[in-house]
Parts: structure tokens; sequence; C-alpha cells
């Protein structure tokens, strides 16, 4: 049975917390930028997600109106998604499987991620091709997805300067 890493978060060095630290503060900040973005093109709704990709319903008021997105545009839209994001999850989970952080919520935080990243963007293309009620899906999923992303981070930058 495997006992875990023996070599842990809290054991680095300076250079290394310092490294660590500099690229999840940095990527934290990219993915800020991602949800806020989402945020401003979907009002943060269900609605307005759906309205993303599905475009603006007929005989709407809107001062601004969107169009449904074509499939060439969904298909860039996932695969950009799905690449970048894999990656970012890869590299905290990563790191994250350092920390002392006890096997089982371990495992979940690592884990789920990925699980949400098809749910979200699996979510997306069948809100654009199935029903605009997939966009409940998203939402939830998109939450779940960022919050243990966070967890993770804020668990690693914990045990590495909190303490020794």
């Amino acid at each position: 049975m495997n006992a875990g890493p023996r070599w842990r978060l809290a054991d680095a060095d300076k250079t290394v917390r310092l490294f660590i630290t500099s690229f999840l503060l940095l990527l934290t900040c990219g993915y800020a930028v991602g949800l806020l973005f989402a945020g401003h093109t979907t009002s943060g709704t269900a609605a307005g997600l759906s309205e993303e990709y599905r475009g603006t319903p007929e005989g709407s008021e809107r001062t601004e109106l969107k169009y449904a997105k074509s499939e060439d545009e969904m298909y860039i839209f996932l695969h950009n998604h799905l690449l970048s994001l894999s990656l970012v999850f890869f590299s905290v989970g990563g790191i994250f499987y350092f920390s002392k952080t006890p096997g089982g919520l371990k495992r979940f935080l690592m884990l789920e991620p990925f699980a949400a990243l098809v749910t979200t963007f699996g979510g997306i293309w069948l809100v654009r091709f199935a029903s605009p009620w997939f966009s409940w899906l998203v939402m939830l999923s998109g939450i779940a997805m960022a919050g243990c992303v966070l967890v993770m981070i804020v668990l690693i930058l914990k045990e590495l300067w909190g303490g020794r």
C-alpha cells in the first residue's frame, strides 16, 4: 500500500516556495479574469448563458443582439478550454498531491475539476444544441470546478507559508 509522497510542500526551500507561489498567484489571476469574462458575457445568469451560445431570442428588446454560435465556433471554444484547463488542473493537482491533506479529500479535490470540466463544457454544447435548461448544469459544475481549484490553491499556499 502506498503511504503517499515522502516529500511534502512544507519541506520546500524558499526558492521552490516562491516559484510555486508565483505560479499559483499568476494562474489564479488568469483564472479570475476568465471567470470575470464569463460573468460579463452571460450576466452570471442561466438565461444569459443560454443567450451567449444560442443567440438572443427573436423579438427581444435587448440593446445588444447575440447570434447563435456556429458548430465551428463551438469546436474551437471547446478545444481551447478542454486543453488549457486540463493542463491547469493537472498542474495544480500535481502540486497539491504533495500536501498533507488527507487521502479522501485530496483525491476528491484533485479529480473533481476534471469531472466538472466534462460536465461544464459538455453542458455548454448541450445548451447550444439541445436545450437552454442545461445552463443550470453548466453553472453548478462551473462553480464546483472553480471552488475545488481555489480550495487546492489556498491549502497549497497555507502549507507552503503557514510555518514549518
